[in-house]
C-alpha cells in the first residue's frame, strides 16, 4: 500500500514513466487534471475517494491536495469529533458508513506527513464499530448491510494503520471469497476480490494474524490472483476500468 516518500513527486502506483506509451501518459495526465478539478470545485462536497486517487497518482499538486485534505478533515471532524458523537451519528445515518470512512483512513495513510494520531484513533474506533454494525444488521442474510466491497475496504484500512482485526471479521471475508459471494448484480466481482486480496495480503505482511490464519490468507490471495489472470479481457482490463486499478495492486 501507499507509503510516504520523502518527496512524493512520483508514486509507486504510477509505474515506470519511461515505460509508458505516450498516449497512456497523456491519458493519465488528463485523468489527474480532472481529479484535481473536482478537488478544486468548492461546490462539491469533499470525497475521500478523490483524495485517495490524487495521492496515488504519479504527479502531484501538493498545495491543492493539502487544501483538499483540510476540507476532508473538517468534514470528518464535524461528523466524528463531537462530544455527543454517538447520538449525533445515530440521528444522521442509519446505515454504516464503512466504505466512506475506510477510504478516508486509506487517504490519511497516504498523506505526507501523516496527520496527528489522536484524530486517527477516534476514526479507527468508529471503523471497527461500523464493521460490527455492518454485519450484525444483516447477520441472518450472511452478508454485510453495505457490501463485501465496503467491508473489505474497512479491513484493509485498519490493516494499513496496523490495527488488529478480530479473527471472526477476517473469516467472514475469507468465507465469502471461498464461496464466491463477491459478485454484484452484473456478475462482476473483480473490485471486491481485489480489495479483499489486498486486505488479506496486508494482514499477513504486517503479521497481524497467527500462522494458521496467515496460511489461509496466502492461499486466498493466490486464488484471487489466478481468477483475475484467467478473467483478464483482451484489452487488458480486469473486470472494468474501475476495478482494474485495484486488481493491478494485488
Amino acid at each position: 500500500w501507499a507509503r510516504c516518500p520523502p518527496a512524493p513527486s512520483r508514486s509507486l502506483s504510477a509505474g515506470s514513466a519511461g515505460a509508458e506509451a505516450p498516449e497512456q501518459a497523456a491519458a493519465v495526465r488528463v485523468l489527474s487534471a480532472r481529479l484535481l478539478g473536482l478537488a478544486m470545485d468548492p461546490a462539491r462536497d469533499p470525497d475521500p475517494s478523490v483524495y485517495l486517487a490524487l495521492r496515488l497518482a504519479g504527479d502531484h499538486n501538493l498545495r491543492e491536495e493539502e487544501r483538499y485534505l483540510g476540507r476532508l478533515q473538517d468534514a470528518f471532524q464535524h461528523r466524528y469529533g463531537r462530544a455527543d458523537t454517538v447520538a449525533y451519528r445515530s440521528a444522521e445515518a442509519e446505515w454504516p458508513e464503512t466504505g466512506r470512512l475506510a477510504l478516508y483512513l486509506l487517504g490519511l495513510r497516504a498523506t505526507c506527513p501523516l496527520p496527528e494520531h489522536s484524530h486517527q484513533r477516534s476514526l479507527v474506533t468508529w471503523l471497527k464499530y461500523y464493521l460490527e454494525e455492518d454485519w450484525t444488521g444483516s447477520r441472518r442474510h450472511g452478508h454485510p448491510l453495505t457490501s463485501f466491497y465496503q467491508y473489505g475496504l474497512g479491513v484493509l484500512a485498519l490493516c494499513v494503520h496496523r490495527k488488529r482485526v478480530r479473527e471472526e471479521v477476517i473469516r467472514r471475508l475469507l468465507a465469502a471469497e471461498h464461496h464466491g459471494k463477491f459478485g454484484h448484480g452484473d456478475g462482476s466481482a473483480t473490485d471486491t476480490e481485489a480489495v479483499a486480496a489486498l486486505a488479506f495480503a496486508c494482514l499477513k505482511r504486517e503479521k497481524l494474524v497467527g500462522t494458521g490464519l496467515a496460511a489461509e490468507l496466502r492461499e486466498a490471495v493466490h486464488h484471487v490472483k489466478r481468477r483475475m489472470v484467467e478473467a483478464q479481457s483482451e484489452d487488458g482490463f480486469f473486470g472494468n476500468v474501475y476495478s482494474t486499478p485495484w486488481a493491478l495492486q494485488v
